[in-house]
């Protein structure tokens, strides 16, 4: 039998080597938690969008940035969450949305109702505002609440509008109010639906009075009237479906925004009162 025989000069070596290797296995086995609990390399980028032309709730300003209350919004939660950044990109409702569903962009922005239809389709966040709801009428005809309305037609909504489910709701809810009123299958223009109302087509039209006044500033109807808030709805973002993690973040900001009164504050500054308070005295939080 041959004998193994050892070259004492090179064994040092032969240590080195496996010392060398030991080290290597102590920090190349760490766990999977020991890993997660590695620091990261910064902040995770969510990429936000936003309807090009919402105002006052997401819009371009004069040199295209984004601009209005829920950018707004977005800032300061972007200023409490350590560990995400924000950034954004301004196109179109429908665009928007599909991007959102098919992963392009993390959130949609755009002043959205919570409604079972898209609760199915994206992640919603927490309300982070309320939208209320008027009726736009003639001077003369006697409207002033949706209870006066059995017997009198809305303006057509497209289907999928919050709007729309919002009214549908109601009027499921107020089987007495002979409400006429027919959703659009497909997307039209806001203020056709006042145009509608001054041509005498439709006894009314349904939207905030904010959108109202924008579009009335436009045309010279002198024979139209806003009535007082009949209603509302609260406003959330949408998510997309994979994007769990960053919709708990989002939530977590907003509950603090809401809880210490900063978003409050915001509403009064965009629209004159406190949406939070007014949700609350109409029933809708």
């Amino acid at each position: 039998m041959k004998k193994l025989t050892i070259n004492y000069l090179t064994f040092p070596k032969l240590l080195a080597l496996v010392a060398l290797a030991a080290l290597v296995l102590a920090f190349g086995g760490c766990t999977k938690q020991q890993q997660a609990e590695q620091p990261n390399n910064g902040p995770q980028t969510a990429q936000i969008v936003m309807n090009t032309n919402n105002a006052p709730y997401t819009y371009q300003d004069a040199a295209g940035n984004p601009a209005g209350y829920d950018y707004e919004v977005l800032k300061l939660v972007d200023e409490y969450l350590t560990d995400w950044q924000f950034e954004y990109t301004n196109i179109d409702y429908e665009t928007a949305l599909a991007g959102v569903q098919s992963g392009k962009y993390d959130l949609v922005s755009g002043c959205y109702f919570r409604t079972p239809a898209r609760e199915e389709s994206y992640l919603v966040s927490e309300p982070y505002n309320f939208f209320f709801l008027n009726l736009v009428v003639k001077n003369d005809s006697g409207i002033t609440s949706l209870e006066d309305m059995s017997g009198k037609s809305i303006a057509p909504i497209v289907a999928t509008d919050g709007r729309a489910v919002t009214l549908n709701d109601w009027i499921v809810t107020h089987p007495e109010v002979a409400v006429e009123f027919e959703p659009l299958a497909s997307s039209g223009a806001m203020a056709d639906e006042i145009t509608q109302v001054e041509d005498g087509v439709y006894d009314a039209a349904y939207l905030s009075a904010e959108q109202a006044q924008a579009i009335l500033a436009e045309t010279n109807y002198t024979d139209l009237t806003i009535t007082d808030v009949i209603g509302g709805r609260d406003t959330v973002f949408l998510y997309n479906k994979q994007n769990a993690e960053l919709q708990t973040a989002v939530n977590e900001a907003i509950e603090a925004l809401t809880a210490d009164g900063t978003l409050g504050e915001l509403t009064q500054q965009w629209f004159d009162q406190d949406n939070f308070a007014k949700a609350a005295e109409l029933g809708l939080r």
